[in-house]
């Protein structure tokens, strides 16, 4: 039997819906073809409802107090907001708490800004949206950003 792996996707208001329900669809998947393989929780900084960048999708999240110390993998996804962190706000500190417990971190999209903002990208190959490529590397000069 395969041993389960727990996927955190970390979520605060004004993501971006294709980033997080796109990974949890690839890993529900995945789960399918092997069963028992992944599961899936949402999770924010107090639980509760997150609304998505659109007002069209709100999910509902866990705490991220509530997570055991069994995470495999911790994704952070993009949008409006996750551009606009700084290093003191809650989902980055989040990310440098969660990231030493986990085997692998991941973002999708402009979520690079989280890790980037909470250090994990320090000295490490990173990409972003085209689009925001020069701004992240403007920002945090210890990011090697690949634009291409």
């Amino acid at each position: 039997m395969t041993q389960r792996r727990r996927v955190v996707i970390l979520v605060a208001d004004h993501f971006q819906p294709l980033d997080v329900i796109g990974p949890a669809e690839v890993f529900a998947g995945a789960d399918q073809l092997r069963r028992g393989s992944y599961d899936v929780v949402v999770a924010s900084p107090v639980g509760g409802l997150v609304r998505s960048d659109s007002g069209v999708v709100a999910l509902d999240s866990v705490a991220v107090s509530e997570l055991d110390q069994g995470l495999d993998t911790l994704l952070v996804g993009g949008g409006f907001g996750a551009r606009h962190v700084g290093p003191d706000d809650p989902v980055p500190a989040l990310v440098r708490a969660l990231a030493p417990q986990c085997r692998r971190v991941a973002s999708v999209c402009t979520g690079a800004f989280v890790l980037a903002a909470a250090g994990v990208l320090d000295d490490r190959r990173a990409a972003t949206h085209w689009r925001a490529a020069e701004e992240l590397a403007a920002r945090y000069p210890a990011v090697r950003v690949d634009a291409e």
